[in-house]
């Protein structure tokens, strides 16, 4: 039997309102401004259809009035933005899914009896970033030139992730909420974002970026959590205007790692007498496995280019690498994928809960975005990742 249920304007005026147009189909939208306008009745099945389209509760559709959501979180962007006064579906899950994570982490830290992280929260903001990158270098004891053991950006990602995870920090990545591949995330909105926490802080990484954009945001992130500040990072071409005081600095400690400053002035005064800027940016990006943006913001800095040039090779890379994802041939192993989603350290934390009965085989799916037998098949994978 066909049931009809009217929803509330109100309600239908903020669903379209926080869902991209790209989500969905033109004729789905035309059925929500028929509903909006009430032209049409829905049925329950077509907004159970909706909700799963656009991630929305579905008991958010039988409300008078908008839900209250806390979105608090934005005012940690990096750069002011209004597209993110109102956080798209995609990120606000996503951030919850992390916070479920974050909250199991550290209770089961609490359980097993762990004592607080020393390098949480433990930067000032004073700090000089030679003296922030020293420290840094420290805790993940790497040397300044850690960069040369590596073959690839792809590469010193892999290796710096394995370090800060190793160190107590959750390193989480993925390019789609939970395991729902409609319902990809934009680089536009956000490249990471950082949960201060003293026992479980946790980094998010978002997939669809590309690896050096990943490595840059990776320190970038790890910063904010030895200054103690939650982070949400969505610089996209590493813009100088409307950034924070905090972003300068998590900036300037994560190029200085990946670039550093003295070394690169060696490198940049041996390239630029054979070169011109833009084959010795990107000469210097091949040796220091970091992409063009790092080596070009690092020109700038030092009034090698100005300004306009800046801009122009982040576009280029930005551009570049859309070009590259696109003639990709997609697809992947889903195991390799999805053991490169959740954090190795994690992972053996909660199977080891999961094996001594602290936690429920049903709260292990839902923190791994699995079911009965991905997760064993998981568990297989992750036991090969090093």
């Amino acid at each position: 039997m066909q049931v009809n249920i009217n929803v509330s304007a109100n309600i239908l005026d903020w669903v379209m309102k926080r869902v991209s147009p790209s989500v969905l189909s033109s004729k789905q939208g035309e059925l929500l401004y028929a509903w909006k306008e009430g032209r049409k009745v829905p049925t329950y099945n077509q907004i159970e259809k909706i909700s799963k389209i656009t991630g929305i509760p579905l008991g958010y559709f039988f409300l008078e009035k908008p839900p209250v959501e806390d979105s608090s979180f934005v005012e940690y962007r990096t750069v002011d933005s209004k597209e993110l006064d109102q956080p798209s579906r995609n990120l606000m899950d996503t951030l919850h899914d992390m916070e479920f994570v974050q909250e199991w982490i550290r209770n089961e830290l609490q359980v097993t009896g762990c004592d607080d992280l020393s390098f949480v929260g433990v930067v000032k903001k004073t700090v000089q970033t030679k003296d922030f990158a020293t420290f840094v270098r420290k805790c993940l004891q790497i040397e300044i030139n850690w960069y040369e053991s590596c073959k690839s950006g792809e590469e010193s990602f892999k290796l710096l992730r394995n370090y800060i995870s190793d160190l107590g920090v959750v390193v989480m990545m993925s390019g789609i909420v939970g395991s729902n591949t409609h319902r990809a995330l934009d680089t536009n909105e956000f490249r990471a974002f950082a949960l201060v926490d003293k026992k479980a802080p946790l980094i998010f990484i978002n997939a669809n970026d590309s690896f050096s954009g990943k490595l840059f945001s990776l320190l970038h992130e790890f910063a904010h959590i030895c200054l103690g500040e939650n982070s949400l990072f969505n610089d996209r071409y590493g813009s100088i205007e409307k950034v924070s005081a905090t972003e300068k600095i998590c900036n300037a400690l994560a190029a200085e790692i990946l670039v550093p400053e003295h070394i690169f002035l060696e490198k940049w005064k041996k390239q630029i007498r054979e070169k011109d800027e833009e084959a010795t940016i990107r000469e210097l990006a091949k040796y220091f496995k970091c992409g063009y943006t790092v080596i070009a913001r690092r020109a700038y800095d030092q009034k090698f280019i100005d300004f306009q040039s800046y801009q122009d090779f982040a576009r280029k890379a930005v551009q570049q690498y859309l070009e590259k994802k696109q003639s990709g041939t997609g697809g992947g192993d889903y195991y390799n994928t999805a053991a490169s989603r959740v954090d190795r350290r994690f992972f053996d934390l909660l199977l080891g809960s999961v094996s001594e009965g602290r936690t429920l085989y049903s709260d292990a799916f839902r923190l791994t975005n699995t079911n009965r037998s991905t997760f064993s098949n998981l568990a297989e994978k992750m036991r090969g990742v090093g």
